[in-house]
C-alpha cells in the first residue's frame, strides 16, 4: 500500500512539475501515467487511423501541441482520449462510430475512428467548430 502511496505522489509530482509554468503556452502536452507522451514509432503509428496521414497532419498541426516529432504526436492525440474519458469532456459518437471530442478550456479537439484510433487531433480556433460537428451527444465516462 506504501509503494502504491508513494507511486502516485510521484506521479502527480512528476504531472505538476511538467506542466508549462507560462498560462498563455500553446497547449499541454498530454501525457500518461507522468511519462512523456512519445512512444516508440511503431506503437505511435499504430494508433493513427491512417498512418500515411500522420506527416501531413504533424507538419499542419504538430506545433500546436509542442509535439516534438510525428510519432509524438499521435501519441499525444491517443494520450488525449484517454484524459477525455477521465475528464468526461464534451463528445459525440457519428452514425458511422466516429467520436469527436473537444476541451474548450485548451481548444483541443480530435476525432477518432469506431476502433479507437485517430483521425485528426488539433486546435480549431473556434468553440463553435466542435458544435458544426455532426454526432449525438455521448457521455465518455460511461461510454466503452
Amino acid at each position: 500500500m506504501l509503494r502504491l502511496v508513494l507511486l502516485v505522489v510521484v506521479l502527480g509530482l512528476s504531472w505538476f512539475l511538467g506542466q508549462p509554468k507560462n498560462p498563455s503556452s500553446p497547449a499541454p502536452v498530454f501525457t500518461t501515467a507522468g511519462h512523456p507522451a512519445s512512444t516508440s514509432a511503431n506503437a505511435a503509428r499504430q494508433t493513427w487511423g491512417r498512418p500515411e496521414t500522420l506527416p501531413d497532419h504533424f507538419a499542419r498541426h504538430g506545433a500546436d501541441f509542442l509535439a516534438r516529432d510525428a510519432d509524438d504526436y499521435a501519441a499525444q492525440a491517443t494520450a488525449f482520449l484517454q484524459h477525455a474519458k477521465a475528464a468526461g469532456l464534451p463528445a459525440k459518437r457519428d452514425h458511422d462510430g466516429s467520436l469527436r471530442i473537444y476541451e474548450r478550456a485548451t481548444g483541443t479537439f480530435a476525432a477518432y475512428n469506431s476502433d479507437g484510433t485517430t483521425k485528426t487531433f488539433f486546435k480549431p480556433g473556434s468553440d463553435s467548430y466542435f458544435d458544426r460537428q455532426p454526432g449525438t451527444p455521448v457521455d465518455l465516462r460511461t461510454l466503452r
